[in-house]
């Protein structure tokens, strides 16, 4: 299939089939073979194993749901006979949702005014939401060494494994956020 558009995050695959439904755009994508270094014991490989097909959710297109059905590979080392999955720009391991709509949900979840709301808008659940908050906030959250000058101390309601209530505790002059407690 000739493209003459760039999907986010499928630069760099190749687009065997696009599907489009009343509500959804299904998007068939498989990656160029590769010679692959075995994880094992180093050594390279072009072996194929075998296939297997993974269902990804992906950004919405022109308003409908997307979903990617990546045909990955795995390879089989010939000296220690290991198999693996190819290196892909398309999703991490063990997750079912696409690099690109990860970024994008890490993106709205820190401007948006409520997870319902970013939930419904991408099609995922509001506690997968909340995973990936907690898994952004987790990391932008730095130790204090000194305090500033003005703390804002203020208690929200946000629904969370810690407790139904929050508190947030600021720099009162450049309103960044020092800590959360439950």
């Amino acid at each position: 299939m000739n493209n003459t558009i760039k999907i986010p995050g499928l630069e760099d695959v190749i687009i065997t089939k696009v599907e489009e439904f009343e509500d959804r755009i299904a998007i068939f994508v498989e990656m160029e073979v590769q010679t692959h270094i075995c994880p094992k014991c180093g050594k390279k490989t072009r072996k194929i194993h075998d296939y297997r097909v993974q269902k990804i959710k992906h950004l919405k297109w022109f308003e409908r749901l997307s979903y990617i059905f990546y045909r990955k590979r795995r390879y089989r080392c010939d000296t220690c006979g290991k198999r693996f999955y190819e290196k892909n720009s398309i999703v991490d391991r063990y997750q079912r949702f696409s690099k690109e709509w990860n970024r994008a949900v890490n993106i709205r979840s820190v401007r948006a005014k409520t997870f319902k709301e970013i939930s419904q808008q991408f099609g995922a659940s509001p506690s997968t939401i909340i995973r990936r908050f907690d898994e952004l906030a987790e990391k932008e959250l730095k130790d204090v060494k000194e305090l500033p000058r003005v703390i804002s101390i203020d208690e929200y309601k946000g629904d969370t494994k810690e407790g139904k209530y929050q508190v947030i505790i600021a720099n009162g002059e450049t309103k960044e956020p020092i800590d959360i407690l439950p």
